[in-house]
């Protein structure tokens, strides 16, 4: 099997060349990517190999036709994941991303009847969130006779100091203006950031706010699971800094309205970034020393790249009410993204499908995968009845 990963330098990308490595040593490994350095040193370290490549100016379908698997992990998807899953449908090849933008989804899912048309297999969304919450709630709707509502909830680190421009441009995303979620049966738009709560996750992690965000659950669980609602919430921590994301959106700085400073024109997002990536050098160093104090006592070994994530469904099973939370504790956000991305590019070579389909799909064996990707983690199924079982 021969598999080229696209952003292979990136935080993502890097990761899910050294998971794929460890679940398939004969695998020929390339890592395309802009950034030259790290790149060499990633393929070095997964026994692949590199090439420099631009997505905006190089990539095409005859370049790809000589691998097998295309797995995609640019982000942000917005902006690069429709480019890549064009060049890959037009090439022919099987295609796997960690796609978690709303309306790169909604696109790539309008190549539905192209992709089937030419024998194209693409998943899409195989990471975390999307990813792993797909798959639970498939699988949590088979132990109902009705579904009535599914929630996806995350919360996730905003320490990581790996964490790359690309991830905090797709947060910054997702908390702009109005966002999908599925209500009474309809894909409507509600407020980011609305209906805020907090939600209980598995220790350490605990309760946290979040609220609506633009994730592509709510656009493709109601394609495969007959549900009335589906919302996504998420949120960030340490509480500083979510309180912080928050502000800039609110005054719309995490939009793409562009804004002059003398004689520069840039996106507002484009600020908000560069301040998200710089505030650790801008806090005063005893304000910043309090905020991770605090979050080190609170999460532990979790607080710097940790990740909670909790699916919670809502409906009948034999004429009665029944209610079921899956809940998991990761203490590696990147890893939770990039093994699940990894399997899938393994897996995804059985498939005779032709389609863009999302994990909920099932074309690839679901449950092997989460127990592959949880093989380190705990996963607790929470019942009516409050009773609460490892699995």
């Amino acid at each position: 099997m021969k598999v080229l990963i696209l952003g292979g330098a990136g935080h993502i990308g890097a990761e899910i060349a050294s998971e794929l490595r460890s679940i398939d040593s004969n695998a020929e490994i390339v890592l395309g990517d802009i950034n030259e350095e790290k790149g060499r040193e990633v393929a070095r370290k997964c026994d692949g190999y590199f090439l420099k490549i631009d997505v905006e100016k190089e990539l095409n379908g005859n370049f790809l036709r000589n691998y097998d698997v295309v797995v995609n992990s640019i982000g942000p998807f917005y902006r690069f994941g429709i480019l890549v899953l064009k060049a890959a449908l037009n090439a022919g090849v099987k295609y796997v991303d960690i796609n978690d933008d709303y309306d790169a989804t909604m696109k790539a899912l309008e190549l539905v009847e192209e992709a089937k048309k030419n024998g194209f297999c693409a998943l899409i969304g195989m990471g975390a969130t999307p990813g792993i919450t797909n798959i639970l709630s498939f699988l949590g709707s088979k132990k109902m006779d009705e579904v009535e509502t599914i929630g996806t909830y995350w919360v996730w680190t905003g320490i990581d100091p790996d964490v790359g421009n690309a991830i905090i441009n797709h947060y910054f995303h997702a908390i702009d203006g109005f966002v999908p979620s599925y209500r009474n049966g309809k894909l409507v738009n509600v407020e980011a950031l609305s209906e805020a709560e907090f939600f209980d996750f598995p220790e350490p992690i605990g309760r946290w706010e979040v609220a609506n965000v633009g994730h592509p659950e709510p656009i493709t669980i109601p394609k495969y699971i007959k549900v009335k609602n589906v919302l996504n919430k998420g949120g960030i921590w340490p509480y500083e800094l979510s309180e912080f994301a928050k502000f800039l959106s609110m005054v719309g700085l995490s939009s793409l309205k562009e804004i002059r400073f003398r004689d520069v024109i840039f996106k507002a997002r484009d600020l908000a970034v560069e301040l998200a990536t710089a505030i650790h050098t801008l806090m005063p160093e005893d304000r910043l020393q309090r905020m991770m104090e605090k979050i080190y006592n609170r999460l532990g070994n979790f607080a710097l790249k940790g990740l909670g994530l909790s699916v919670f469904l809502k409906g009948l099973k034999n004429s009665e009410k029944v209610e079921i939370k899956y809940s998991i504790a990761f203490e590696d956000a990147t890893l939770a993204t990039a093994l699940p991305a990894a399997i899938a590019a393994k897996e995804i070579m059985k498939s005779e499908e032709s389609g863009i389909f999302p994990p909920e799909a099932n074309i690839i064996d679901i449950e092997r995968l989460l127990n592959m990707t949880l093989d380190s983690a705990e996963i607790f199924e929470e019942t009516t009845k409050r009773t609460v079982l490892k699995i």
